[in-house]
């Protein structure tokens, strides 16, 4: 019997493949799924922060010993947020629901879907005489650092000449995006208890979006960290911090404690009286850092914006909020970089550096700054074997052919870097949708997905 795109579907979605999650439980759902299509399955495997994670890779064998075919598709997503927001869901986003054409919930789009149609695609092809071989992965921690498809990198052999990355692309070739930088700053500093007798905690309300597009959401982060300047020029003792829950996506929530003697007035905040902390005590070399280091984030900001790159949305590198926490006299912020290239954005990220390293001399606390997850923009080949393979595809099926940029950044970095062909397609739609809230499918874009693979994996892996 045929594999079902909508069983599968289903199941996907309800298998909770969070990137902190060990990946085992999402690979034994489908390993069984790819030896029935005839593939062979195996398992890589590694430790990342304590947790057993695993690439799923399936192969068909080809005829001859030409470099392989790599059909990719990360199997984790990002944590949920809020149930209660998720309305199409019943307020169950592992639970997947069908209305009017659109499939929902956690990973329809992001991007667990794309792999049950380049299985499918397989499985229609399992007679059909392939002379490359084709390789199937599932691979892990994508939206942390893209560290299964480095895991790929490392040790599959022969290297693939060509590789397909499955996000959504809206069913366009997208031969372009942007890096992607992590600026960590952690401090600590002794603290002391405050001297004013009344205590509130202020509550900051965002819009959550995909922090490769900012614009697309409100950041409860930015909200208050612009509140604080206004609090410590008023003498408020600020007690304790909270935003976000990734650093990719825009934060929803964020709050602050404080001590003072008189009801704090924030436009935006939501203002309420609480009982004395059991812990409490503040630092103000900590606020005094933190101010230092958001005033330098706003310039970096404002200094990216001048650099513009027609067909990205938005044109310009962006900066995100995405964690920022003090507690217990240490303070961590985290920010992501979605950087375009070119000189004018690496010299603008160069100025933050020394902006932030110079904060940091200069301050009382011990302040580490570090850099992680350093991605660069990916530039594909639009006159590439297979970039001209996937158009003239298209093109036979009347769909859009002209290519998409992402403002994101995927793991077609990781696999260009070792030179090969690489290109980033798949179903579905990413402005607006994934990294939040009732994230959806066209029913109707996963099935033309698997017609799609099926023509190209005829095309390239026949010749």
């Amino acid at each position: 019997m045929p594999l079902d795109l909508l069983a599968i579907s289903r199941s996907l979605v309800a298998t909770d493949s969070r990137s902190s999650v060990s990946s085992r439980p999402v690979i034994d759902l489908l390993q069984p799924l790819c030896d029935a299509a005839g593939l062979q399955a195996t398992l890589y495997e590694e430790s990342r922060d304590g947790v057993s994670q695993y690439d799923l890779v399936a192969v068909r064998p080809g005829a001859s010993d030409l470099a392989p075919l790599l059909l990719n598709t990360h199997l984790d997503t990002v944590p949920p947020g809020d149930p209660g927001l998720w309305t199409e869901c019943g307020g169950s986003p592992l639970r997947l629901t069908q209305r009017d054409g659109m499939l929902y919930g956690l990973g329809t789009a992001d991007v667990k879907l794309d792999f049950a149609c380049k299985l499918l695609a397989l499985e229609r092809l399992r007679n059909e005489s392939l002379r490359r071989t084709v390789v199937l992965a599932g691979t892990y921690g994508e939206e942390t650092g893209r560290f299964g498809a480095q895991l790929l990198a490392r040790t599959l052999r022969p290297l693939p000449a060509m590789a397909l990355v499955g996000e959504p692309t809206s069913l366009r070739p997208c031969t372009a995006h942007k890096g992607y930088l992590e600026i960590h700053v952690s401090a600590r500093h002794a603290a002391r208890p405050p001297k004013a007798g009344a205590f509130w905690r202020l509550g900051f309300d965002g819009v959550a979006a995909h922090s490769s597009q900012p614009h697309r959401g409100l950041s409860a982060n930015d909200a208050c960290l612009d509140a604080l300047a206004q609090l410590d020029r008023d003498g408020a003792e600020v007690l304790a911090l909270d935003g976000g829950d990734l650093v990719n996506r825009v934060s929803t929530h964020a709050s602050i404690v404080l001590a003072a003697d008189k009801r704090p007035v924030v436009a935006g905040a939501c203002v309420e009286l609480v009982e004395r902390p059991a812990d409490a005590a503040w630092s103000p070399g900590l606020i005094e850092l933190l101010l230092a280091v958001h005033e330098s984030t706003v310039l970096l900001r404002e200094s990216l914006r001048r650099h513009v790159v027609d067909g990205f949305d938005p044109p310009w590198s962006t900066v995100n909020n995405g964690l920022v926490e003090i507690a217990d006299g240490s303070l961590r912020h985290l920010v992501d970089i979605r950087r375009l290239s070119g000189e004018q954005p690496e010299s603008a990220i160069a100025a933050h550096l020394e902006r932030l390293h110079a904060a940091a001399r200069s301050s009382a606390c011990e302040v580490e700054v570090t850099q992680k997850l350093d991605s660069p923009p990916f530039r594909g080949d639009d006159a590439s074997r297979a970039a001209g393979a996937l158009r003239r595809i298209l093109r036979a099926r009347c769909m859009p052919v002209e290519p998409e940029h992402k403002s994101g950044t995927t793991e077609a970095s990781v696999y260009s870097a070792l030179g090969i062909d690489t290109l980033v397609f798949g179903p579905g739609e990413a402005g607006g949708n994934i990294h939040r809230p009732n994230e959806h499918v066209p029913l109707a874009d996963l099935h033309a997905a698997v017609d799609i693979y099926t023509d190209l994996v005829k095309e390239l892996a026949s010749c």
